[in-house]
């Protein structure tokens, strides 16, 4: 493979999806048969969705978990125990129907029923949703107003008036079919709404603006904003502004841009956009091995990640242009201090030298040179690299230093270019690899292996050679100017979709109007851009 970086950069639940197809949205996901249902309550059957064009999006588990804390005031985390839906990367609602289990629709049964019982467990979270006095024997225009109050948060957008006269109808069947009091056919209410389709799923099928032909509505953009940067419902704010039609200019959104990520509920943007792109979403749950990194705990890794967070705020909302992202000095760390220890001056520079990145790009009892040039490569450039078919590629071995183990990874690594098949690859991902095997499997500095063996992180990027990582970075910056692939990134995860073809111009043009600035910056472009604002014409995935 003739590879340059230069070059690369330039059931039941069944029936519940047909409903979710079928119905007009404005019904519960379906009837899980317990007592509470109302007699005779059923899914309306008004008008059909156009399912070619719908744009289904599911939330996902941090999502939903984030909607209902601020929908609720709940600290309840029910999504936690949802089952994955197995998604690669931000393409997490690809087929979201398809995603609908037996598993997963009893838990979100069980969890609305469980969130409407702590929302109105205490006085404060009770006060959110009743927000007038459902007294004995009022008229139902009490009722009526929380359900569009509360529906209007739940939805995101304002309820119809059909939605409105059904919940209304619930709410008086509760009270006299039932024989509940005001408050708990208010809270049967709740429980109903948020087993909804229009809760669960983020549905763009409303009117356009009224100031564009064919952009989203004011309610729609107010969604992909605050899914975007807080994954989570709109605030009272973005509310505001969508009913009146506000967030229709470049000049709002920016402004909205720089509100929003300067709250705190942004700390979502770093777990979910970042975490997911870079991966450091999953540094709590990576191991290594304690029997010879015995300061490896739960306090080391939430350092590190503590550490990451912030140099990504750096390069948000810090100030600092991208284009310094694999040179900038790295936050101070009183726990990640002694990981700092013994290394040289000027060697630890950059994102590729936190101990955050790698950790992650190692394994539990070694270094993994591979892993880690792919991740450089895939995750920063975009440059996805695909072994060749049929091709068997073997393990490494075990840690260094331990019997019939790898002992030294760069002799290791000359097996596998020895290898036609394998060569082609490991050109190109070795040297970037190894220019930082000077860094252990916690990140490090180090000479040499367990058994003694000196490192080398030597290697030769198009005819220059370098001694270790610090020599291959200016290679990298400079490689990266040309690139889009934070542009693409943050494109793909707005929209919820792997860019297609036709997208590949206005990634360009997004990446060369943010000319490598923040990544605040890099949001404005996205959010302003038509892809963002307007409806597409084929909504097929």
């Amino acid at each position: 493979m003739n590879f340059r970086l230069n070059r690369v950069f330039a059931s039941p639940w069944i029936a519940a999806g047909g409903c979710l197809l079928s119905m007009s949205c404005t019904g519960d996901l379906g009837d899980d048969g317990s007592p509470e249902q109302t007699p005779g309550q059923t899914p309306d059957q008004g008008a059909a969705v156009a399912v070619d064009r719908m744009p289904l999006h599911h939330m996902t588990a941090s999502e939903y978990n984030s909607t209902v804390a601020h929908l609720l005031g709940t600290s309840l985390r029910p999504a936690d125990g949802f089952p994955a839906f197995g998604a690669k990367g931000f393409d997490a609602n690809v087929n979201a129907l398809s995603n609908l289990s037996q598993v997963l629709v009893q838990g979100y049964y069980d969890a609305a029923r469980t969130l409407a019982e702590d929302a109105f467990s205490n006085e404060a979270q009770r006060a959110k949703i009743l927000v007038c006095d459902l007294a004995e024997g009022a008229d139902d225009g009490c009722a009526r107003e929380i359900i569009e109050r509360f529906g209007l948060r739940a939805f995101r957008r304002p309820l119809e008036a059909a939605e409105v006269d059904r919940y209304a109808a619930q709410y008086d069947d509760a009270r006299t079919t039932l024989e509940m009091s005001p408050v708990e056919a208010a809270q049967h209410v709740v429980r109903t709404v948020l087993t909804s389709p229009h809760f669960l799923l983020r549905i763009e099928l409303g009117p356009d603006s009224a100031r564009s032909p064919g952009a989203l509505n004011g309610y729609e953009v107010a969604s992909r904003l605050s899914y975007l940067l807080w994954s989570s419902l709109p605030d009272d704010e973005l509310f505001d502004a969508a009913e009146d039609d506000q967030l229709a200019t470049e000049g709002e959104l920016e402004q909205q841009v720089d509100r929003m990520l300067a709250d705190p509920k942004s700390a979502a943007f770093f777990q979910n956009f970042y975490g997911q792109w870079l991966g450091t979403r999953t540094l709590p749950s990576h191991n290594a091995d304690t029997s010879q990194f015995p300061n490896w705990d739960d306090e080391l890794k939430g350092a590190m990640l503590d550490q990451v967070n912030e140099y990504f705020a750096g390069f948000t909302t810090g100030g600092r242009p991208w284009s310094e992202f694999l040179t900038a000095p790295h936050p101070e760390s009183r726990l990640i201090e002694p990981l700092y220890a013994n290394d040289p001056e000027g060697v630890r520079e950059g994102f590729l030298t936190l101990p955050a990145f790698l950790t992650l790009s190692s394994r539990a009892d070694r270094t993994s040179p591979t892993s880690r040039a792919k991740t450089i490569l895939e995750q920063l450039f975009c440059a996805p690299m695909v072994p060749p078919a049929n091709v068997d590629i073997p393990e490494l071995g075990a840690a260094d230093g331990e019997a019939g183990g790898v002992t030294n990874v760069r002799k290791e690594l000359e097996k596998h270019r020895a290898s036609p098949d394998c060569a082609g690859c490991h050109d190109v991902l070795d040297p970037i690899g190894l220019s930082l095997e000077n860094f252990d499997p916690i990140g490090a500095y180090r000479t040499q292996y367990p058994n003694g063996d000196p490192i080398d992180a030597t290697g030769v990027y198009e005819g220059e050679a370098f001694e270790d990582i610090s020599g291959l970075v200016p290679a990298l910056v400079e490689a990266a100017r040309a690139g889009t692939c934070p542009s693409e990134q943050l494109f793909s995860y707005a929209l919820r979709r792997r860019p297609s073809a036709g997208d590949r111009t206005r990634i360009k043009e997004i990446a060369a109007r943010w000319g490598g600035g923040t990544i605040a910056d890099l949001a404005k472009q996205v959010v302003t851009s038509e892809a963002f604002r307007l409806r597409a014409k084929d909504k097929a995935r």
